[in-house]
């Protein structure tokens, strides 16, 4: 009798033991992956590898809002506009919008849509010719109450969706990407200095790291929006030595940018 006993205990302790390891082995499909979390609750644009704000999601999600980008980017699609900028940074209006009680994002009616071309073939050809590469666009389109609100000019260019702001590097930079902003600053004088008449490129150049670019006149500011403020003056771009780079080799590749941006209109 004890030999049965003993038996049945060894067969109830190997059925046991098979079931924890089974239990063990079987997938958790209760708890994801912190790295799918990430994916579910921080989409990332596909092209520039940021991530989209869960604001934009919502306000693209409403069926006008994502009809009329559409509409939008294939009409730029058609002027031949190539400038990569996530659709979060192209649509956002400007920075004091929760202040002014104004939208996050906005599309610029259609009658306006057209204005903004040529900015955009200057801000291609920045690209192209690899003066930009770290950049995060803070601006293109304001209406006009979000523009006094904001306390921008009365005649801004960006109320008629022809101007573009952008930010070199980081909110925060260290002391190495402060000397990348600023030799990156430095080129986009030369292209200014050398087909800005041309192009009718105005140029807005801050300590921040901000820049302004439109095709609405030839000129220049800095700081205090006035042209003496401008780290793109004529002193600045005559000298080697401020430079840091010869104007042969800048002039190079911005001579086939022109031919580009020309050829485009």
């Amino acid at each position: 009798m004890k030999r049965l006993y003993l038996i049945g205990w060894m067969i109830c302790v190997s059925a046991c033991s098979q079931n924890a390891v089974n239990i063990q082995q079987k997938p958790d499909t209760t708890n994801p992956s912190l790295s799918d979390v990430s994916k579910v609750k921080y989409p990332v644009d596909r092209r520039s590898e940021k991530v989209v704000p869960e604001s934009f999601l919502n306000w693209e999600s409403h069926v006008i809002n994502h009809q009329a980008i559409e509409r939008y980017k294939n009409f730029l699609k058609q002027q031949g506009i190539h400038a990569d900028i996530p659709d979060f940074e192209f649509f956002q209006t400007a920075r004091d919008w929760q202040r002014c009680n104004a939208a996050e994002f906005e599309v610029p009616p259609p009658e306006l849509w057209r204005n903004v071309i040529p900015t955009l073939r200057i801000l291609d050809q920045l690209i192209e010719q690899h003066i930009l590469h770290d950049f995060t666009v803070t601006s293109v389109y304001r209406n006009l109450n979000l523009n006094r609100c904001a306390n921008g000019a009365s005649a801004s260019k960006h109320i008629f969706n022809a101007a573009l702001d952008f930010r070199i590097g980081s909110e925060t930079p260290d002391l190495k990407e402060l000397i990348l902003i600023q030799n990156t600053k430095v080129r986009i004088c030369q292209f200014w200095y050398d087909y800005g008449q041309q192009l009718n490129m105005g140029l807005g150049v801050y300590p921040s790291g901000q820049v302004h670019i439109d095709s609405a006149g030839y000129r220049t500011w800095g700081v205090d929006h006035r042209y003496h403020s401008s780290p793109c003056k004529d002193t600045f771009l005559n000298s080697d030595k401020n430079l840091g780079i010869h104007k042969n080799e800048a002039s190079s590749g911005t001579t086939k940018a022109l031919a580009n941006i020309t050829s485009r209109k």
